[in-house]
Parts: C-alpha cells; structure tokens; sequence
C-alpha cells in the first residue's frame, strides 16, 4: 500500500504538492460555503482567495526585481492559499477596508521572505508572518477557519501526504504529544477533571486548526530545525505556546504568534544558509551515475551524510518543480562538495537542466540537514545498506573516516541491477583494504552477471546480512535508496530482531 502511496509522491515536489493540497482545501471551503457550513459565503471565498494570490504574487514580483533575484511563483502562491484558509473570507464590495487589510497582509508575507533574511534565509514563517501583521497594525485577526469539522478529513489525509513526502512524522508526532501533555497539564492545574481534559483535547482537535497548523506550517522545512533533536525541542516550544489555556501578560497568544516565536527559536539554535555554487566538474561514476563537483565556500561546515536542497532556474519546469535534495557525497575533509545524480533516459526537467549544466554554471544550494551521519561514538559497530544512487551519505562517511584515521567496525552492502552501476567503488575498495571495511557488492540483475563475479547475487536479504554481518543483531544500521527498499529492509532487519533504535533510515524520493 504505502509502496503506491510513494510512487504516487514521486511525481511532485514538496512545493508542488503543497499547492495542490492547499488549492483542494479551499475548493472544498467554497463548496461547504454554500451550505452555510463556512462562513462568508461562496463569493467572500474566492475574493479573499483572489486578492491574495494578487497581492502575494505582484509583491513577489516586485520585490524579486529590486533584490535581482528569479522569483519563484509556487512559494507566493502557497503563501497567498495559506493565507485565504486561515484569514477570515470577505467581500471586496461588502467590506473595502478588510479586503484591503488582506491585500497588505499578502505583501507583508511576501516581503517578510526579502526583508526578514540572513544569508538568503528567511527566519520566520511567510503566512504567520502576514497574519501577524494583520493583527497587530489593523486589529484583523485570523479565524484558522480552515479548522472547520468538516474539512478535517481532508486536512488529515493531504496532511498524511505532505509529511510523509517530507519525512517528518517523528517531528510532527513529537508536536502532537506535547500539545496534549501541556494541554493536560495546564487543565489540571485550573481543576479540570480528567473526563473534562479528555473532552476538551478532542474537541481541539476536531474544532480547531491544529492538524493544518501542524502538518503545513509548523513542520514547513524552511523555517524549522533541521535536525530531529532540536525540532522536538522547537515542536514542544510552539506545542505550549500554542495552549488556549496559557495567558501571557494578560492574553492568549494566537498560533501564528506561537508559531513566529518558535520560528526565532529555530533561526538562532539551527541557521541556515544559501549559497550560490558554480560548478567544478563533473565525472561519470557508473552507467546512468554522473557526479557535480563544486568549490567549497570558506567556512561552511557539514558533517558527512547530510543532505542540501538544490535548485535550479527552469523556465518551463515540469509537475516536479525546480529543486531537490541531494546528500552530500563529499566528506567535510574534502575541498570541494561533491553530489551525484542518476539521469535516466526520459529525465525531468530538473535532471535535464542538471545534465546541461557546464562548469562555471551557477547552483543554488541550501537548507543543510539530516541526522544520517555516524555515531559520535567510534566504538559501535556499524552496517550500511545502500542501493543504486544511495550510496552517497555512505560514500562521505567512509571517505570522512579513511581522511581521518578513525577506524570503525563497518560492514557495507551495496545492492545495484548491474556492475557497470557500482559508484565510487574505489573509495570502498580503499577502506577495504585500509581500514578493515567489509564491503559487499551484490546484484540483482542476474542475466547480466558475469560468470567471474565474485560478489552477492540478488537482493540483500536476511541471510546475506547473518553470513556478511557478524553480530548483526548489536550493530546500528544505516539504509540508504529508494523508499520501497528502505522500508523494505527495516521490516526485514526487524524480523531479525534488530532494535528499531538501531535503524537509521534515508530515503531517495523521486530521483
């Protein structure tokens, strides 16, 4: 089921993706509005939703020209969807004044991303932002009537989708568990009895913008921790913040302020940075396999497995938008980064334009994350699972630990359809023989292996793991590729009776 689920995802981005959830959500709205089940009425709907896709894109427009940079219309237009599902819907002819205000709260989100920036990195949330703004400057609050009851099964389900497309279900699970414990907590210190807790835990999230709180704008990659320690820390921040119960100098705070103060929070403990890359070079490393090479930035620091969001200026990009997230290949020991694609044969337009790229061409790069990297600890014993162009996080590690001296007990299984497809085996064959790597080279295309074959045939399963892995059941495993894979190889390791904390996951959509 969730192998379908995934392939559905592949076919857009994040951004892309958004759009839609969004767009469906208030095409839902101006259907209930005509019930009476949303307030405002069908045309409020739309003409909220008209001056603010207006406002957000002619300031994105705008603003984008004066700082010389290439606007991108989808994070206006998810900002300006955003914004219409939680502003209160009005009619341009009914009430000018707020339908001005919203106007400006549009192009305060919008210019938020411009003005309230570091390094190209905006700090706060964009839609939080426009709301805030509305509130404080003109006394017009958002509703969030989004949290209406009859559109929390939609907002549940797209919002499923959009956090399993970002891999954020233990950030968001971390959010929900604190809201409860804090609601529960401040209940039973006003005298609430449990019974009383229990209704009114249900009926927030019933009747309330929680979950789309929850599932848009908190976990939204660019203004949250990027790593899962410090996004627990920042969801249990927002989750208490966020309390109806709370009164901070006399008054509740609104979640988009809850949400603001969380996202300062994120700014100062996780900073982010853009950076503007030109290419170096770049290699084949296997049949389909090409890799990028880019100077390094002076004082950039990474550690060996994380992963950057690149883009791309497109013109005419397809359903899957102009950026995607590569792991760093390179190890923090090495002078340049180094990332690695597969460009299959009808590529996407982002593969396209990747394959086209010359050296001098110019990268955006940015939103460095990921806590797929090695244990602080060399002593634990390790085992990397790879497939196909998932090998990359494995590749830094291990050319990270041969620059370094630092011995570790590591047994590698990298799965690919053929050998031709094996990348970066020199780095591999090297720590084999320097530094007591176990590497295991296996292939699933079985009418192509040569008869001197000396590696694994077939797929990498629970017997090739017990004979190749020694101790498996102590060692922590690190699974890199495609997500059908990935999921694939945790449920066989857990029928191994390996501990579920000992499973370390990074999965490849869409490449």
């Amino acid at each position: 089921m969730m192998q379908h689920v995934d392939r559905f995802l592949n076919r857009f981005t994040m951004y892309r993706l958004t759009l839609y959830y969004l767009a469906a959500l208030l095409a839902l709205g101006f259907g209930l509005s005509f019930f009476g089940v949303v307030s405002g009425g069908p045309v409020a709907v739309v003409s909220t939703t008209g001056i603010l896709l207006a406002s957000c894109w002619l300031a994105n427009l705008l603003l984008s020209r004066i700082w010389k940079v290439r606007a991108n219309p989808e994070s206006s237009l998810i900002t300006a969807l955003i914004l219409a599902l939680i502003s209160g819907p009005v009619s341009v002819l009914a009430d000018p004044r707020h339908a001005a205000v919203l106007a400006l709260s549009g192009a305060a989100a919008v210019a938020s991303k411009y003005l309230l920036a570091f390094r190209r990195q905006h700090a706060l949330n964009p839609a939080a932002f426009g709301a805030f703004i509305s509130a404080v400057a003109f006394g017009t609050y958002a509703t969030w009537w989004v949290g209406n009851a009859a559109m929390l099964p939609l907002v549940a389900v797209g919002g499923f989708l959009l956090v399993r497309k970002i891999s954020r279900f233990r950030f968001l699970g971390a959010f929900l568990l604190a809201f409860v414990v804090s609601m529960a907590a401040l209940s039973f210190a006003q005298g609430l009895s449990l019974g009383m807790v229990l209704q009114s835990v249900g009926f927030v999230f019933r009747q309330s913008a929680l979950v789309f709180f929850a599932v848009v704008m908190l976990t939204e990659p660019m203004t949250s921790p990027k790593r899962l320690a410090l996004q627990v820390l920042y969801g249990a921040i927002v989750a208490f913040l966020y309390q109806p119960l709370l009164t901070m100098f006399g008054q509740n705070l609104t979640p988009e302020e809850a949400l603001l103060v969380g996202n300062l929070f994120s700014f100062f403990v996780s900073p982010s940075r853009k950076l503007k890359l030109s290419l170096k070079g770049r290699k084949e490393e296997g049949t389909g396999i090409t890799s990028f090479t880019f100077p390094r930035p002076p004082a950039f620091s990474y550690r060996a497995g994380q992963y950057m969001e690149w883009g791309l200026p497109i013109r005419r990009a397809d359903s899957r938008g102009t950026r995607r997230y590569f792991s760093l290949a390179s190890s923090p020991t090495e002078p340049d980064l180094l990332i690695a694609a597969r460009i299959p044969t009808d590529p996407s337009s982002y593969k396209e334009a990747l394959e086209r790229l010359s050296v001098g061409d110019r990268i955006l790069a940015g939103e460095l994350g990921g806590d797929f990297v090695l244990p602080r600890d060399p002593r634990v014993p390790l085992a990397f699972i790879a497939g196909g162009i998932g090998i990359t996080p494995v590749r830094a590690m291990i050319r990270h630990m041969l620059d370094t001296g630092e011995g570790r007990d590591i047994v590698l299984f990298y799965s690919n359809r053929t050998e031709q497809e094996i990348a970066f085996r020199c780095v591999f064959d090297e720590a084999a023989r320097t530094a007591g790597l176990h590497a295991v080279y296996t292939l699933t295309d079985l009418a192509r292996v040569r008869p001197s074959w000396c590696g694994g045939r077939g797929p990498i399963d629970a017997d090739m793991i017990r004979t190749e892995a020694p101790g498996y059941a102590s060692r922590r495993f690190y699974i890199s590729g495609p997500p059908a894979m990935v999921n694939g190889m945790k449920a066989v390791l857990r029928s191994m009776g390996v501990h579920r904390g000992n499973i370390r996951s990074d999965s490849f959509t869409g490449y």
